[in-house]
């Protein structure tokens, strides 16, 4: 069983697409050709392709605090005596 999403994501992913432009069109494999309206429904149903969105969101969001962590121990280690 997967694990619960915290409210928090639901919540953060939703405000990011309300924020983009009236003519976002985000296109997934499987599932087609999705407009910001239908993305928004997605999510506010947490349905099977709001679930898949808020959870790419979340990979993405772990990929740049990755990158973030990598960058800071190589800037600590050029700056070590």
């Amino acid at each position: 069983m997967r694990e619960e999403i915290p409210e928090i994501f639901w919540e953060l992913v939703k405000a990011k697409f309300e924020r983009m432009p009236t003519n976002l069109r985000l296109v997934i494999g499987g599932v087609g050709s999705l407009k910001k309206e239908e993305i928004l429904k997605h999510i506010e149903k947490r349905d099977e392709i709001g679930e898949l969105l808020v959870r790419m969101e979340i990979e993405y969001l772990k990929l740049i605090k990755e990158e973030a962590e990598s960058y800071e121990e190589a800037l600590n280690n050029i700056t070590k005596p």
